[in-house]
């Protein structure tokens, strides 16, 4: 018999994980959690102006931000900007505030009385470089505000996150607890690894040097990590346009495909091989400077210009990624999938699938659960019928309710990783071990 979950259950589920964190600050009762998730979850069926309701809440105490304040040293940091007076945390004041309220921008900063009311006491603006960190788009971590962060991501589904730790999903029904780390362990890494890395005569090409064996494993290593990256982030805009789609990894460009729309587009290559070239320059520049540091010489004009410019030169090729990762991204508008081979150049999008034979079952990876394909759409049936027919290949299917799943073919059984870690996660020191499943 089937489980369903839902807010009280996802209410009870992060109560436990606070009681079991090392969190400083006062922590709330399982009702305000309760009565916080009911809220944002009933907020999430509705819409206003015939859009759905996107918005992110800070549980955050008020009244203790002046001394927070004092330790800042960045001018873009987060701050809080009060309401007057302060809001009744409901659905109908939830919805309105939404429309004021991107998550790219703000968050709505909401506490509890005495009593136990929760309120919406303000806003808190420079959301943003939260959201670019999360998605790969910043560098460095920047701080963030209060004791947790619920978000809607769709219709009845709340992402909780402490600082930048994912603690819980409530995914309409189900309660996500763990996050399958398949770009790091298991066979969708070894296969990314496997096919992404580049052999020592290809990159003395592209790097235009001579490189010993240990530099090819150096460089190797910096690729596959922006190549992972560079999927993550084209996965995540996918699902940021709320019609779902498909990418298909494979070597194999003609058997069983029809692409509608042939492109080669290989910039995400050529952008990713930019910043690795850029990082290795910076490197050699550091070097030089140390050793003049240590003679304690006058830093000379033309080394302190080669290091301005290669700074400049790294943010124009993180820039450069920026740009072709929403490029990619925005393919998978069309009807049908993105056609990648595995160094993420474009052979065509509007693709589809030509074979039908489905497998007997599809494979749950974190329990070995057998489901009907017939359980699944078109979508996710082609995805399935490729890969069984195809085994050297790997495919990404982003659901309309945003989930994203991987699904590749491993002796002859059509398996399915749900619920991908794909956001640039990290553990938070007030809570335990994060669950993020290999």
């Amino acid at each position: 018999m089937a489980t369903y979950f839902t807010p009280g259950d996802l209410a009870e589920f992060v109560y436990n994980e606070f009681q079991d964190s090392k969190m400083e600050e006062k922590k709330p009762s399982e009702s305000i959690l309760n009565e916080l998730f009911n809220t944002l979850y009933y907020t999430s069926l509705q819409t206003e102006e015939g859009q759905f309701i996107k918005v992110t809440i800070t549980l955050l105490d008020h009244r203790s931000i002046v001394e927070f304040e004092q330790d800042r040293i960045s001018y873009d940091n987060w701050k809080f900007f009060a309401f007057e007076p302060e809001i009744e945390f409901s659905v109908k004041n939830l919805i309105k505030l939404s429309k004021a309220a991107d998550p790219m921008s703000s968050s709505l900063a909401v506490y509890y009385d005495d009593k136990e009311v929760l309120y919406i006491y303000g806003m808190i603006d420079q959301t943003i470089h939260y959201q670019n960190f999360l998605n790969y788009e910043r560098e460095s971590k920047p701080l963030h505000p209060g004791i947790m962060q619920t978000m809607i991501n769709g219709i009845g589904v709340l992402n909780v996150m402490v600082d930048y730790q994912p603690v819980a999903t409530l995914n309409q029904n189900s309660l996500v607890k763990k996050y399958p780390n398949v770009f790091e362990y298991g066979p969708v890494a070894a296969f990314i690894e496997d096919n992404a890395a580049y052999s020592h005569n290809d990159l003395e090409l592209m790097m235009k040097d001579k490189l010993t064996g240990n530099d090819v494993l150096i460089y190797n290593e910096i690729i596959l990590e922006y190549v992972i990256q560079s999927i993550s982030r084209v996965l995540l805009r996918i699902r940021s346009y709320n019609h779902g789609g498909a990418i298909l990894f494979t070597k194999n460009f003609t058997d069983d495909l029809n692409i509608k729309y042939v492109l080669k587009y290989n910039r995400i290559e050529e952008a990713i091989m930019h910043v690795v070239e850029k990082i290795s320059d910076s490197d050699i520049l550091n070097k030089e400077v140390k050793q003049v540091k240590r003679k304690k010489q006058d830093l000379p004009i033309a080394l302190h210009e080669a290091c301005e410019e290669n700074k400049a030169d790294i943010e124009d090729s993180f820039n450069e990624l920026i740009g072709v990762v929403r490029f990619v991204s925005s393919l998978s508008c069309v009807d049908g999938l993105v056609l990648m081979s595995p160094h993420l150049t474009v052979k065509g999008f509007g693709v589809l699938i030509a074979g039908e034979q489905q497998p007997e079952y599809v494979y749950l990876n974190k329990n070995r659960a057998k489901i009907n394909p017939s359980h699944f759409g078109t979508r996710h049936q082609s995805m399935f019928a490729y890969c069984l027919k195809n085994p050297d290949s790997l495919g990404f299917v982003v659901s309309q309710d945003g989930e994203i799943r991987a699904i590749m073919c491993i002796g002859g059984e059509v398996r399915m990783w749900e619920n991908i870690k794909v956001y640039q996660f990290l553990s938070s020191s007030k809570m335990p071990e994060i669950s993020v499943k290999k």
